[in-house]
């Protein structure tokens, strides 16, 4: 299990483990970039809890301050798959 509140992870930890780590933790307490936060946090496939929900780009800016909203919209529109998805949560059970 990641310790999110002590420990900095890079994107690639944070996607190893997206499925067992918290959100809003993620959120929270690591610093990442636009493209994570669109692809990971903004994305309905990896919302398994329903807290998720409340993950919104407004909630990213104030959250995230490196991160702008103009930067984070740009982003969101231009998003059109998911190249650089994890396997699915059916494929994370059965590991």
């Amino acid at each position: 299990m990641l310790d999110l509140f002590n420990v900095q992870y890079d994107r690639e930890t944070l996607k190893k483990h997206i499925y067992s780590t918290n959100l809003l933790d993620i959120l929270k307490t690591q610093k990442i970039d636009v493209t994570f936060a669109v692809r990971y946090l903004l994305n309905p496939n990896y919302h398994l809890h329903d807290e998720y929900s409340m993950i919104t780009p407004e909630l990213i800016i104030q959250l995230q301050p490196h991160i702008k909203m103009k930067e984070l919209r740009r982003e969101i529109l231009n998003y059109d798959n998911d190249d650089d998805s994890v396997d699915g949560f059916d494929k994370y059970l059965n590991k």
